[in-house]
Formats: structure tokens, sequence, C-alpha cells
């Protein structure tokens, strides 16, 4: 039952992040869409444009507890990245960004649960948790870097 919980926890990470991806890439696009009365991006462009985070995602959470090193890298980046791309990003732009939604009201509590489980019972041994964490913050960061380079190449 407690595996059950834990495996529940890491999933539910993943899928709080591929529902962000989808709110944070497609939602935007549709929006535009039907202002303009264009066509939609298509949904098989979407999902082989953004199919490495999905692999990536799903991989993490069946390696489950086994590989806490890797599948804590989930809660990492559930916790960082709503914060810098789409807290700090709103708060310089003075506009919500896409995504903010399901990072504050999924990504996040999904990943502070994670890891209340993990420290309740003793998932992470020091090493790993630091280093799932450092590479989620990586991630990040590389994530926040892409945006802001996105946003310095769009026109005025």
């Amino acid at each position: 039952m407690l595996m059950a919980v834990k495996d529940l926890a890491i999933w539910l990470v993943a899928l709080a992040i591929i529902i962000h991806t989808v709110e944070e890439g497609w939602l935007p696009e549709y929006q535009k869409a039907t202002s303009k009365s264009q066509v939609v991006k298509s949904t098989r462009f979407f999902i082989l444009e953004n199919a490495i985070i999905f692999i990536f995602v799903i991989a993490l959470a069946i390696a489950g507890w086994r590989w806490p090193i890797l599948s804590g890298i989930l809660p990492a980046i559930g916790l960082t990245h709503p914060f810098l791309d789409h807290v700090g990003l709103s708060w310089k732009g003075q506009k919500l960004r896409p995504g903010i939604w399901t990072g504050l009201l999924l990504m996040v509590p999904f990943s502070v649960w994670t890891y209340s489980l993990a420290n309740t019972h003793n998932l992470f041994k020091l090493y790993e948790l630091v280093i799932s964490g450092a590479i989620g913050f990586a991630i990040s960061i590389w994530l926040y870097w892409m945006v802001v380079q996105e946003m310095k190449s769009l026109p005025k």
C-alpha cells in the first residue's frame, strides 16, 4: 500500500508536468487561432515537438523509487520551474505567462507532497536528494533561459 502511494506521488508529478506542457505550449496557440479564426497548430506537430519532454517525464516516473536519484528530478522541476519561468517572468513582464496555473496548482503541490513522502519514509539519501535537486534546478534554469531567448527574438 505504501509503495503504491509513493509511486502515485511520482506519477502525479509526471502527469502534472505533461498537463503543464500542454497548457504552456498548445493553449496559447489555440487562443491565438480562435481569436483570429485561424487553424490551430496541429496536435501531431505539438506532440512531436514535445515528445522528448513526454518521454523523459514518463521514463523518470517509471524509474520510480527504485532509482530516487532519477525520479527525484521530477519534483525538483515541479518546484523550481513554475517559480523561475512562470512567476518570475510574469512578474517581470507584468502579464501572466501560459502555464502559470498548472505550474502553481498542480506541479508545486504534487512536488511538495512527493518530497514530504520521501522525507517521511527516508526514500532519499542526502547525495541523491542533492544530485536530483541540482539536475532539476539546472533543467529549470535551462528552460528559463530558452524562454528569455525566445522573448528577445520576438518583435516588439
